[in-house]
């Protein structure tokens, strides 16, 4: 089942209890969402539903958020009634609550979801504050896809704390071309620049599409083996995982590269993404960042890192400049022999191969033809037209990888090469946050 119908199917059952008109965007509904750039947004019945794009064949993945709603009701009556508004629910565990300094209140739990039949690993999420409340329901084919963006997920049901009230109206895009931008000389000067760190976070598994599973059965008093993932089974780990901060030399900050990459047109991104800015500033060997509601800090090192208050290091990487790349890559989460791949040529040509783009991109990533003001108004064979496979001529500079087509479309999209990787040959590229390996 593609995410567009899942999406589609549980909205329209979540969506009776919406009280926001269908005809405001999703932009407008959830200005907020700190989802990846790539992700795709549509509107059901008042529901925001935003999937990745590129899934791989035959996985679905899908996040729906209720936007923000008045209520009194306390936090467990209103987990209770997202549940049954979810449908059929099977929970693995008891649910998790988690209150905040600046009045946030969370309550989530896991649990195998069953739509037509089917069972998804799924999550649901209720996010209170003075009167407020925000409801998130998540729906995977299986744990393994789940896993794999838990981090997004968890970024997006997260970022409910940077609403201070129901938000305002979103101005739509302006469709002006977006204008070249050459980042200030001071960039990558001092302690400004782009570092790389590990974070650490907990992921969560129901058991759903994890092969079979021995489950006791009480009739006969012996264990059995189940259908594949049927059976709840809850799982947890501490996972790590690579981001990036980004540190202007006019003291703006930003969580994870700019969409476009930082030769993008930098007012463009924060209009977009504005939930991902915020400042820093110096404080004698402390760095301090404030990003909306939350505050943190890292040390500055003498070998040119930063260390941050989880004692955790942080790499400054080093600048592209008109650099060549040279290798076909493919994710590394996904790396069969049918993969989608990515041929970067020293001669400064490229070849996407099995639609490569839309596993690591977005239509926000498209600048020609004049992505801005048609994203909002594509319907189904539109996308599927802007977003399929080219070859052209590319570039390297600035943290940003623009892909020139040969039928005219202009890609300009974030990527870096990891620490202690040599050009123009190196075993790991990440673009749009996607860890690829050359084959």
């Amino acid at each position: 089942m593609s995410w567009r119908v899942a999406a589609f199917l549980v909205a329209c059952a979540i969506g009776t209890h919406a009280v926001l008109a269908q005809t405001q965007d999703a932009a407008t509904l959830a200005s907020w969402l700190d989802v990846p750039a790539a992700w795709s947004r549509k509107v059901e019945n008042g529901v925001v539903a935003v999937a990745p794009n590129g899934l791989p064949q035959g996985a679905t993945l899908v996040l729906l958020v209720e936007p923000a709603t008045k209520s009194n009701e306390s936090l467990a009556d209103a987990y209770a009634q997202a549940l049954r508004d979810f449908g059929p629910w099977r929970p693995v565990g008891e649910p998790v609550e988690q209150r905040f300094d600046n009045g946030w209140v969370f309550r989530l739990g896991v649990g195998v979801a069953t739509l037509e039949g089917v069972n998804y690993t799924a999550q649901t999420a209720v996010a209170r504050r003075a009167g407020l409340r925000v409801r998130f329901w998540v729906l995977a084919d299986s744990d393994d896809t789940f896993n794999r963006y838990k981090n997004a997920v968890g970024n997006a049901i997260a970022s409910a704390q940077d609403i201070t009230h129901p938000p305002a109206i979103a101005s739509a895009p302006s469709g002006a071309p977006v204008k070249a931008h050459k980042p200030d000389p001071a960039f990558g000067k001092g302690v400004s620049g782009v570092y790389v760190g590990i974070e650490r976070g907990l992921s969560a598994s129901a058991g759903v599409g994890s092969g079979p599973q021995q489950v006791f059965n009480q009739s006969t008093g012996r264990y059995e083996t189940s259908n594949t993932g049927t059976a709840p089974q809850m799982r947890t780990q501490i996972d790590d995982f690579a981001e990036v901060d980004v540190f202007y030399p006019d003291g703006s900050y930003r969580r994870r590269l700019p969409i476009r990459g930082l030769a993008s047109d930098v007012d463009w991104d924060r209009r977009q993404q504005k939930v991902l800015w915020g400042t820093w500033q110096r404080d004698g060997s402390k760095l301090i960042v404030r990003r909306g509601s939350y505050t943190t800090s890292y040390t500055i090192e003498s070998d040119n890192t930063l260390t941050s208050d989880r004692g955790r290091p942080w790499v400054k990487l080093a600048p592209s400049s008109d650099a060549r790349l040279d290798g076909t890559f493919a994710r590394d989460d996904f790396r069969d022999t049918g993969a989608p791949r990515l041929t970067l040529r020293p001669d400064g040509t490229y070849q996407e191969h099995r639609n490569f783009l839309r596993m690591v991109g977005s239509p926000w990533h498209l600048l020609e033809p004049d992505a801005d003001a048609m994203i909002g108004r594509w319907n189904d064979a539109q996308f599927e037209r802007a977003m399929s496979a080219s070859s052209g001529k590319y570039s390297f500079d600035n943290f940003t990888l623009t892909l020139r087509a040969t039928d005219g479309r202009i890609w300009q999209i974030n990527a870096y090469v990891p620490a202690g990787e040599g050009l123009p040959k190196p075993k790991r590229l990440v673009i749009n946050g996607r860890a690829l390996l050359r084959d």
